[in-house]
């Protein structure tokens, strides 16, 4: 499967039940463009910002 952008986006959130795993996209809490769960694979998305490059703005 391809690799979805989702699963190195700042803005995500996993989900996790007894069976299922969801990946909650956080965007859609204050911006109905982005879907609450989006379908995987995201290959392309104008929110996507990679983790850890909200620390790093943090500390310059």
């Amino acid at each position: 499967m391809t690799q979805s952008l989702c699963e190195s986006c700042q803005n995500v959130r996993e989900i996790c039940t007894a069976r299922s795993r969801f990946l909650l996209c956080e965007l859609s809490l204050t911006n109905a463009d982005y879907p609450k769960y989006p379908p995987q694979p995201i290959v392309r998305c104008d929110g996507y910002q990679p983790k850890g490059k909200a620390d790093e703005q943090e500390k310059a």
